[in-house]
């Protein structure tokens, strides 16, 4: 319960959806240093949070080498895309040293009480978004791509605000245009 608690994972989790987590058979696992949690090309939809510990992701490249990729430290995700589209791994991922996980398996997620299937579903769309802006951004640096200025979201605001529904002198302009 305690590192369930301190991570941002789980911060909006009321204490009874952790209990249940913590008590849900094989939901909290151990692996030991050197130990695969999964290996690439296998076929597992199961989501993994290291709760202590650290992971690597590592692929096998061209040469037929395994090569480190990222480090996932406790309170990541791990194996999303699999669990969401029971699709093959796309990389292997080994436990640096003794590393305690929260697994997840679709088949566990449907027997949770909805509100703590919601708040988990929302989690990994969250760590998936946060991910693929930090890889936009990287390939925004690496490749000289020019980064927008404010975030799309802020431009559409503004946009609204520069002209709002019913402006009255572009509504005019339109009028008098038809009228021609």
């Amino acid at each position: 319960m305690q590192l369930l608690s301190r991570l941002e994972f789980f911060k909006d989790f009321p204490e009874t959806d952790k209990q249940l987590l913590v008590e849900g058979k094989g939901m909290i696992v151990l692996a030991e240093e050197g130990e695969y949690v999964i290996k690439q090309g296998s076929v597992d939809p199961t989501l993994y949070i290291p709760l202590s510990g650290e992971l690597d992701v590592r692929m096998t490249n061209e040469a037929g080498k395994e090569v480190r990729i990222a480090s996932i430290p406790p309170g990541e995700t791990v194996g999303e895309v699999a669990f969401l589209t029971d699709s093959p791994r796309t990389a292997s991922v080994v436990a640096t040293r003794q590393t305690v996980l929260f697994r997840c398996s679709r088949v566990a997620l449907k027997t949770m009480a909805p509100s703590a299937r919601e708040k988990i579903k929302d989690q990994i769309i969250l760590k998936l978004v946060e991910r693929l802006q930090q890889k936009n951004l990287e390939l925004s640096n690496q490749g000289g791509i020019k980064k927008p200025q404010k975030p799309v979201s802020e431009k559409l605001d503004e946009e609204e605000s520069i002209a709002p529904e019913g402006n009255q002198e572009g509504d005019q302009q339109h009028e008098s245009e038809d009228a021609k």
